[in-house]
């Protein structure tokens, strides 16, 4: 394990990490110190002679050889280590990566003018800090958590450090808009934790996922007013109406601009919750207690929401990013096995995405997860989700790489939609994997063997494969109102070996001549 202590000058990185490091029984290092040593001087001094820019390049180095060396450590960053974006996503990617806050009072009476604060400047240490605040207010939020110091002894700090490197959470980062994703056995029982500030919540579930979940979830101790519905379930709901209940239930509570509505459910509930939460007054946060493999790995994260229209799914919606995500395995227990299978559709399409090593682990467990072993489920579903996150952080409005995540999508939404949603959204993506490779295959971008693979992946896991049996040709007509059609073609994902995938805009005839076999 290595966790990286990150904080402005004054929120005590140098005191509270090695605390850490002794409770967790890892290797204590201190980055500023290092970096003094590589300097050869002072910090200060060489800040006087070679300014701030040098500095940092040095700092990148020297921490870069730290990374590189393996073993379990606990860092204390520097106060403006993490301003380096490259460095940021590599702590983020290979630890937890926790910041130490306080306001700028607070931090200003911790640092008084100490002289070997270079970037005080002379300057009120109260003004200083202030603005440091603001300039890094984006990369300070991109981490794990944010714990708070402010009059607070350093041991009480320390432990909850120690709490959220054991949660080991998987971070979006999204600047201040970054949140935290917990997967794991009872993480939903941190809802209460993650509604903080909240003046009101509204929670959303569905008449699956009311009993025992959505009652849960609602009878929390919130402190706040709370109020609950439940939506009729199913993809055949995912519409305007199931959209104004939540509206309506929300302008009844009611809500204000600092409300939170917790959806607890599948993507349809998430989907719909996050869209109404999007819309109503303007937009307030929402959270994510996904409760099926499906939404634990694809939709709870990334902040797509929406509703389906006759011509197609998911084509009215809006971008709107959780405030957390709380993927609770023990939900999965309750489920069908016909659904948790389906639900790994999704996981294959991620190992697929992110190469051989997620592949192989997917192959290695698929008899546990066949089984519903919640330790299997643990491990493919962070791996899912930790792809997933590094995408979002990439792109987050689908321009551009997030488009790799519709690997299969977009003939299995055709099929599932042809099918008047009979077929599960899982085993509609699985299908629509297998036609990939054959489209793929037809341009030259795939051989054989890689659809031969997936295919006995998704056999393993229970999945469909016989896509002939669903009569492609019936429902190919869908592909053209796709939201990722270009003009008359479509931007089409095509796998290859694991880890090769690619987009190209290709028609629709194309696509059709290629899936269907004479």
């Amino acid at each position: 394990m290595q966790v990286f202590v990150s904080g402005p000058m004054g929120s005590g990185k140098s005191s509270v990490a090695p605390r850490v490091a002794g409770a967790l029984g890892v290797t204590y290092v201190d980055l500023d110190a290092e970096v003094t040593k590589a300097l050869g001087m002072g910090i200060a001094e060489y800040f006087r002679a070679h300014g701030e820019a040098s500095f940092r390049g040095v700092e990148a180095r020297v921490l870069g050889e730290l990374l590189d060396r393996p073993g379990p450590r606990v860092v204390a960053l520097g106060g403006g280590t993490v301003t380096n974006a490259a460095l940021r996503r590599r702590l983020l990617a290979e630890g937890v990566l926790v910041t130490l806050m306080a306001p700028a009072e607070n931090l200003a009476a911790r640092v008084g003018r100490d002289p070997g604060r270079p970037l005080l400047g002379g300057r009120a240490p109260v003004d200083a800090l202030g603005a440091i605040l603001r300039e890094r207010a984006s990369a300070y939020a991109e981490c794990h958590g944010v714990v708070p110091v402010a009059d607070r002894p350093v041991d009480a700090v320390a432990s909850d450090v120690i709490a959220l490197a054991k949660r080991n959470p998987v971070a979006v980062p999204l600047g201040a808009r970054t949140y935290a994703i917990d997967v794991g056995r009872g993480v939903r029982r941190r809802v209460v934790d993650c509604a903080a500030g909240a003046s009101a919540v509204l929670v959303v579930a569905d008449t699956r996922t009311r009993e025992p979940w959505g009652r849960e979830v609602a009878t929390a101790p919130f402190g706040v007013p709370v109020a609950s519905i439940a939506l009729e379930a199913g993809e055949v709901h995912k519409h305007l109406g199931s959209v104004e209940r939540i509206w309506d239930a929300a302008l009844d509570l009611p809500v204000d601009r600092h409300a939170l509505l917790v959806a607890v459910g599948g993507g349809v509930v998430g989907d719909v919750t996050g869209f109404a939460a999007s819309t109503v007054m303007r937009g307030v946060a929402f959270g994510q207690v996904p409760t099926t493999v499906v939404a634990m790995v694809d939709s709870a994260v990334g902040g797509k929401t929406g509703i389906d229209r006759v011509q197609g799914k998911n084509l009215v919606g809006t971008f709107h990013q959780p405030r957390f995500v709380l993927a609770d395995v023990e939900a999965l227990t309750t489920l069908p096995v016909e659904e948790r299978a389906a639900g790994l559709a999704e996981v294959v399409k991620s190992a697929w995405l992110d190469g051989e090593a997620s592949v192989a682990l997917v192959e290695a467990r698929a008899e546990a997860l066949r089984r519903g072993d919640l330790d299997a489920f643990v491990d493919v579903i962070r791996m899912s989700v930790a792809l997933k996150a590094r995408i979002v952080s990439e792109d987050e409005t689908e321009s551009g790489p997030r488009m790799l995540l519709n690997l299969g999508h977009t003939v299995g939404h055709a099929l599932e939609a042809g099918s008047g949603y009979a077929l599960r959204h899982g085993e509609a993506v699985a299908l629509g994997m297998v036609a990939a490779f054959r489209v793929a295959r037809s341009l030259g971008h795939s051989v054989d063997s890689h659809e031969a693979r997936m295919i006995r992946l998704l056999g393993a896991l229970g999945l469909p494969t016989d896509l002939d049996a669903q009569r492609p040709v019936d429902h190919l007509d869908y592909i053209r109102v796709d939201k990722k059609r270009v003009g008359k073609g479509v931007r089409f994902v095509l796998p290859g070996a694991p880890g090769t995938t690619e987009i190209q805009t290709i028609s629709a005839e194309s696509v059709a001549s290629a899936v269907v076999r004479p």
